[in-house]
């Protein structure tokens, strides 16, 4: 499990992943080291990864990368081999500012995070949609959910050159800070879409773990 916190907020927060992920340092200056000494280290443990190690290092560096470029406090990575290459799969965390209309009211914080969200339903079996849900965690209670199969942006598409899409299975739990205007935002994706309904079970359990505590109970702990 790991534990963080966010001052700004007041509170720090917590999120346990299989012991099969790897958890992954986002800050530029040490994630590349970083990366793969985590590699490393779990092929000490598992033989079996290592004729996979230089595509594993590259699939974390790139995940925290992003990560970063996004805003996350932490991400954890998941790169499963499998029959004809790696089965990835990300997990993030990353603090926002509250939609302009939260309500004061501290039972009736997640409505006006739903609102900002729109279900959209596949016209084919093959095309995108998305869910929109109120879920409430076990460890942080009511929250807003976006989940489903999307097109985003690749990140690797050439400067000036036009625009590519990934479609990837994601969910998205979008929890209130008490006291303050703030959303923890705990994102998960994978572009194996063929996946998605077992993807979304796991994305769902981690998501599940996820709490939030006075910054202060973080320190006092130290």
């Amino acid at each position: 499990m790991t534990e963080g916190p966010r001052l700004d907020s007041g509170y720090g927060y917590a999120l346990s992943v299989p012991g099969s992920w790897f958890e992954v340092d986002v800050r530029p200056a040490t994630r590349a080291a970083s990366a793969a000494d985590l590699v490393n280290r779990r092929i000490t443990d598992l033989p079996e990864l290592r004729e996979r190690r230089a595509d594993i290092v590259r699939i974390i560096r790139k995940q925290a990368a992003s990560a970063w470029d996004a805003g996350a406090v932490y991400c954890a990575v998941m790169a499963e081999p499998v029959a004809d290459g790696l089965l990835p799969a990300c997990v993030t965390v990353s603090f926002l500012p509250g939609p302009a209309d939260a309500s004061s009211d501290a039972d009736d914080r997640v409505s006006p995070l739903l609102s900002t969200f729109r279900s959209r339903p596949a016209r084919r079996d093959d095309d995108p949609w998305t869910e929109v849900a109120a879920v409430d965690l076990p460890h942080a209670g009511a929250a807003a959910r976006t989940y489903g199969v999307e097109d985003v942006e690749d990140p690797d598409q050439g400067a000036g050159g036009p625009a590519r899409a990934v479609r990837v299975v994601t969910m998205q739990t979008y929890v209130p800070v008490p006291d303050v205007n703030r959303v923890a935002v705990v994102s998960c994706s994978s572009p194996a879409v063929e996946l998605a309904p077992a993807l979304l079970d796991v994305f769902d359990a981690i998501t599940g773990t996820f709490r939030l505590f006075p910054a202060a109970d973080l320190v006092k702990g130290l």
